[in-house]
């Protein structure tokens, strides 16, 4: 166990993989070529994306202690990234719609604040660390709110339409059938992408994956 407040934060078998992900993936675009630069990178990108893997997390967890219907229970580092564990069930729309926006702002705002070192008569070296960690926490941000399921984007869209329609189903089943119309462009969208820009595209693929997994069966709020 990491930390104990504001909810336990705990390492799971394999919950170290992300760190080595994130430092392979500050290796290759960091076009260093000394062993010092390189590994300079890797620990960066290393401990920089675990950390905003967390703290993407406890923007849900901070939602999470203001709402009536659910409770959070924990924060697990996983081998397919991080995710946070809740109790209890959602209550309206606006409660999910909420609830699926405190990740995305915790990582906008984490990425404004690594910005502030590039503003100031700082060291050429901590400019640079802040501006990769700050973009890094924009794409976290970005990818969570793509509308596909079990993303936060998707459940931010789903928590919209069940405020306005007053039905969790409904709203559910609204959702799904729009869903199938943008299935098409999605595929569309990574296969230029991955065309285009193999890194950036595998890099997106791979971060997207690792989220999709991780909600998809570590982030739901269980019912009771």
């Amino acid at each position: 166990m990491l930390v104990r407040r504001p909810v336990p934060i705990v390492v799971t078998p394999g919950g170290l993989v992300p760190l080595g992900v994130f430092a392979l993936m500050f290796v290759a675009f960091s076009g260093g070529s000394t062993p010092s630069g390189l590994v300079a990178a890797a620990l960066l990108g290393g401990v920089g994306g675990v950390v905003s893997l967390i703290v993407h997390e406890l923007g849900h967890v901070s939602v999470a202690r203001r709402l009536t219907g659910v409770r959070p229970a924990k924060v697990s580092l996983m081998c397919l990234g991080a995710a946070t564990h809740l109790e209890g069930s959602y209550r309206t729309g606006r409660e999910q719609a909420r609830m699926a926006l405190g990740g995305p702002e915790a990582s906008f705002a984490f990425a404004l604040a690594l910005t502030v070192p590039t503003l100031l008569p700082a060291p050429v070296g901590l400019k640079v660390c802040g501006l990769a960690l700050a973009l890094l926490n924009v794409a976290i941000g970005v990818l969570s709110l793509l509308p596909v399921h079990p993303l936060d984007g998707h459940k931010l869209i789903v928590g919209l339409v069940w405020w306005v329609v007053g039905s969790e189903a409904r709203a559910r089943r609204i959702v799904k059938h729009v869903g199938f119309a943008c299935v098409a462009v999605d595929i569309c969208a990574a296969a230029i992408l991955l065309a285009e820009r193999p890194l950036i595209g595998c890099t997106a693929a791979a971060l997207f994956a690792a989220a999709f997994t991780q909600k998809r069966f570590f982030g739901q709020p269980t019912r009771v």
